[in-house]
């Protein structure tokens, strides 16, 4: 799980329920004939409807309130009004309001345009808009303009533009440097472990990620509900045992939506691996109905979704980095 601050988003409903109950179709629409067409191919029993709590929209709300009123302080220096409009930026993309959210980053760049962390979040919707160029520039902005190293988040992001641009080799120096940031992180394991893989094949990928994870577990007493999902990959735990766990999370709603979104992605990621295209579209065509805008998850999702039907010919894939 890899976010700005805490996300949430506008609940769409209240209660648990499955999508199957909804449609019982494919949450792909308007492609007769594909492939990724008929019924959602995802167990019953894995589909969950999720959404944030009341408490919390109530405190994003707020926020923005605050924020906003910070910003009519005539008191405020241009530098100040730079990390207020990037605050509100981060809450409307955590929101899912994707628009405002870009124009509070550009409200922040004019008044400090060598403020670096603008630039990474513009960098993430310029990948989503298959701008690959402007994307490289925005994440190359915030690791130059970031003089005191503080933050590795780029270097994340700037790997997964060129790993879903076929620039594998690329996107393992980054993602290596953003590893070897935090090496006890499962999270950071998943992401070198896939990029590995694209480079070294799946054998070597699956060795490195074992002795990474045991590493981790012999050192760290602290444990995270991501070491579920590195379990997953190696064996150690079941799909069902996974699913079991995130349904002991269903009385805390914000928990339960992250971790149906994180669950959703990686076991998609792992369903391609295994050449199930179909599965894999909809598990994470799942984690897009989470609603975790703000989650790599949940944005990768989306790259997936759009390489998967450019492979059907469905849609056009991003553009390719020169």
């Amino acid at each position: 799980m890899f976010n700005f601050i805490k996300t949430h988003f506008l609940p769409l409903g209240v209660g648990l329920f499955t999508l199957a109950q909804i449609s019982g179709c494919s949450l792909l629409q308007g492609s007769s004939g594909s492939k990724l067409n008929g019924p959602i191919s995802v167990p019953e029993k894995y589909i969950y409807y999720s959404h944030a709590s009341d408490s919390t929209l109530a405190k994003e709300q707020a926020l923005i309130i605050n924020l906003m009123m910070v910003l009519d302080s005539d008191a405020k220096s241009p530098e100040e009004k730079s990390e207020v409009f990037y605050q509100i930026a981060t809450v409307y993309d955590d929101l899912g309001l994707e628009s405002m959210s870009r124009f509070m980053l550009m409200n922040s760049i004019v008044n400090k345009p060598g403020y670096s962390r603008p630039y990474e979040l513009l960098g993430l919707y310029f990948l989503k808009d298959g701008r690959i160029a402007e994307a490289c520039d925005a994440f190359d902005a915030a690791i130059e303009l970031d003089t005191h190293n503080s933050s590795a988040y780029p270097y994340l992001n700037r790997a997964f533009t060129m790993y879903y641009t076929n620039h594998e080799k690329l996107a393992l120096e980054d993602m290596s440097y953003f590893y070897n940031d935090d090496k006890y992180d499962p999270y950071r394991m998943l992401c070198l472990y896939f990029v590995e893989s694209a480079v070294n094949g799946r054998n070597v990928a699956i060795k490195n990620l074992k002795e990474r994870f045991d590493d981790y577990q012999n050192s760290v007493k602290k444990k995270q509900w991501g070491d579920n999902l590195v379990k997953l990959y190696l064996g150690y735990v079941s799909q069902d045992a996974l699913f079991e766990d995130i349904a002991s999370y269903k009385n805390d709603a914000d928990l339960f939506q992250e971790h149906l979104c994180e669950a959703y992605f990686y076991i998609g990621k792992l369903a391609l691996e295994n050449k199930q295209d179909k599965l894999a579209y909809d598990y994470f065509s799942l984690c897009r109905q989470t609603r975790k805008y703000s989650f790599l998850e949940y944005r990768n999702a989306y790259l997936e979704m759009k390489a998967i039907e450019k492979k059907y010919n469905l849609t056009s894939d991003i553009e390719p980095l020169e």
